[in-house]
Order: C-alpha cells, then structure tokens, then sequence
C-alpha cells in the first residue's frame, strides 16, 4: 500500500541508506536576538500554482495533492479459493494503480491491536534501551531515529525499529531492547509475522496465475534470512513543534515484490498517480499492499512500482507496520521469460538482489526511482 526516511513506512529506495541521524537536541537558555520581517515582496504574494489548503501542501514540492481517495479492494477469501474474476481484478488494480488494499484477510482484529500495542510499548523505552538495538555494521536491521535534517524544511520526525525475519536473529534484537526479554513482544510478533506471510503468498501465487505463469514464479526465492527481509515498526510522533506538511517519509518506491502494510486510524499515507498526491485514508481491518521495483522487473514493467510518502496532517501520532519478504541475496532477477517478446523488449540488465539493495544502499537517492533506473537498458514501455 512510490512517500527519504522510514519507508511506508518500507524497504524504500531512499531509506535503505542506513545513515539516519539519531537525534537529541542540546538545551539552551540563550534568548536569540529578534530578526525585523522584511516586508512581503511581490513573490511572497504570488498563490501556489497547485494552490490548496495549506495543511495539504508540502514545500517544494511540484505535484498537487487532490482529494482523498479510495483504493481498489481485493478479496482474500476468494483469491484463496481460485476465483478467477478475482485474480483478474488483483492484475487490473496493480496495473493501474501499483497499490490495493486487502480484505476478508481473516487476520483478527484483536491481532491488529495487539501489534498497535507492541508498536507503542517499544517506541515507549528509554532511549538508552532502544539505542542498544541500532544497526550493527554492514546491517540492515535495528532500531532508527529521525532528525529533522539540516535545512529545517523536510523534518523526519519518526522512529522505527527493523526486525529481523529470521528468527532467532529477532530474539537477539529483542534481547538488546530488554535484557530479559519480552515473552508478549515476541509472542505477538511472531503471530502477526506468520499471518501476514500468508498474505503475501497468496497474493504472489494469484498475481502469478493472473499474469498465465507458474503460481510459484514469484515464490520459491524468497527468504526470511536476506539482509532486507524484515518486519518494520514506524511511529510518527506527535510533535506539536513541526508543521502540518512536514514529511513522516519522503517519496520513494519499495524496493520489495510486495510490501503489506497495516496503519494506526491516523491517515498520512499518499500515493502519487497521473502526477498528482492522492491522500489514503485508513480502513479498520484492511491492509494495503503495493507493488516493489523487484516485482516491476521480473514482470518487464508489466506492473509498476509506485511513489509514495507520509505527510504529517495532525498532531496525532501515527504508527504503521511494515512487512517486507525479499528474495535471497544472490538470486538473479530479471525479466520473466514469457513476458519478453520482440514487441516488449527486456528493459533491464540481470543483476543478483544484493547488487540492487548494494546499489540501494550507497545511493541516498530524493528522486523516488532513480535506483531502479540504473539497472534499465531500454526506454520504459509503460
């Protein structure tokens, strides 16, 4: 469900950098000196060119926000059971909007409040706890402040925790947040990691079926011990100090298959379509899932990722959970076989998973994505 910081709340192509400030501002009693206004120039007076309420603009930014939108709703219940109409409509909503959301999941909703629960207990530590858990080197996973970067004008107010899918790599992580362990944590995650991967794959197998491949194109590379793989807890807090348009996460594209994500009742989620914003607002029970630069070149630019952010409208806080599976370190990926014709010729080099999240990582990139575009050999055709 391509919003340079804690991706969708995901895996992102502008966050993978694990260079995130951690951020503790020094106190001062110093009362600066006061500086005159100079009087509005006749630039100051001019309207924005995409003029909206100001609390849906973002600075700098050259795409309007339109009105709140609703996204295409898939069932999984019937994708579960082969309906083929169904799959027809999971292929038509990536294909042209990169994003859906997902209902009748059979995830409870006590579950969801549960991972909303732990989502709050771990950003509630000390800081010296969650320190502990910061990204070892050459490590994807562990735990992420943002500071509101040197300009003053983007603010990255938020935390997020990456967890390790593998498990015994997350017991370790927890271990370094509570000495002791946490049996609820571990016990909720665990769950919720397990239900939410049986979304992914069956959204993987009926996107397959739907596109006339083998149901485990997409599949049988996956895996829980990759770098990237993990579950990501987002919190955007309730700085009253930022403006309503700072950005929580700034535009990016996944750099996943699929990345499913479950969102707190607070709305801040915007995908960008036909060059405009378009705002999501939040549905108790329903995950959002789009489409990754991963899946965009397996399929040949068949399916397209989608640029997307956070934006912060409110002083509430936001939290979101984040599932990303990704494919083993030297998995070669490139375009499938039978969507390479002479009429849509192949459109990117093959290059092994970890030279992408390499190329990803060493590449702080603001252009959304512009990491994908190094691996293109050929014009889009989309």
């Amino acid at each position: 469900m391509a919003p340079n910081v804690a991706a969708h709340d995901g895996l992102s192509t502008s966050d993978a950098s694990s260079s995130f400030l951690l951020h503790h501002q020094p106190s001062t009693d110093a009362t600066p000196t006061p500086t005159p206004t100079p009087p509005p120039s006749h630039h100051d007076q001019q309207p924005h060119p995409c003029h909206m309420q100001s609390s849906q603009l973002v600075a700098h930014d050259q795409y309007c926000l339109i009105t709140q939108a609703e996204l295409p709703v898939v069932d999984l219940g019937l994708l579960c059971h082969g309906d083929e109409a169904e799959m027809q409509k999971l292929v038509m909503a990536v294909k042209e909007w990169g994003f859906f959301e997902v209902a009748n999941s059979c995830v409870p909703l006590k579950l969801l409040s549960e991972i909303e629960e732990q989502v709050s207990h771990v950003f509630a530590l000390p800081f010296e706890a969650k320190i502990r858990a910061e990204p070892a080197a050459g490590s994807f996973h562990g735990y992420l402040a943002r500071s509101s970067g040197e300009d003053g004008k983007m603010l990255q107010l938020s935390e997020a925790l990456r967890l390790p899918l593998n498990p015994q790599h997350r017991s370790d992580m927890i271990i370094q947040l509570w000495h002791e362990g946490n049996e609820a944590f571990s016990s909720v995650v665990e769950e919720y990691i397990a239900a939410v991967e049986t979304i992914l794959l069956q959204l993987l197998k009926s996107l397959a079926l739907g596109l006339g491949l083998d149901p485990l194109q997409f599949t049988h590379n996956l895996s829980n011990d990759a770098n990237f793989s993990t579950l990501r807890m987002n919190i955007y807090n309730d700085s009253s100090q930022s403006s309503p348009t700072d950005l929580g996460l700034v535009a990016h594209s996944d750099a996943s298959l699929l990345t499913i994500l479950h969102q707190s009742s607070v709305d801040g989620l915007q995908i960008r379509k036909d060059d405009k914003w378009i705002a999501i607002k939040p549905r108790i029970g329903f995950f959002v899932v789009n489409v990754g630069d991963m899946l965009q070149v397996m399929t040949n630019d068949l399916l397209l990722s989608v640029v997307h952010r956070v934006v912060k409208t409110s002083n509430k806080c936001r939290s979101s959970v984040v599932f990303i599976k990704v494919t083993h370190p030297q998995f070669i990926v490139r375009p499938i076989p039978q969507l390479v014709s002479e009429h849509r010729p192949s459109q990117y080099l093959p290059f092994t998973a970890d030279e992408y999240y390499t190329s990803m990582s060493s590449n702080r990139l603001l252009d959304g994505k512009s990491n994908l575009d190094r691996f293109r050999i050929s014009p889009t055709l989309a």
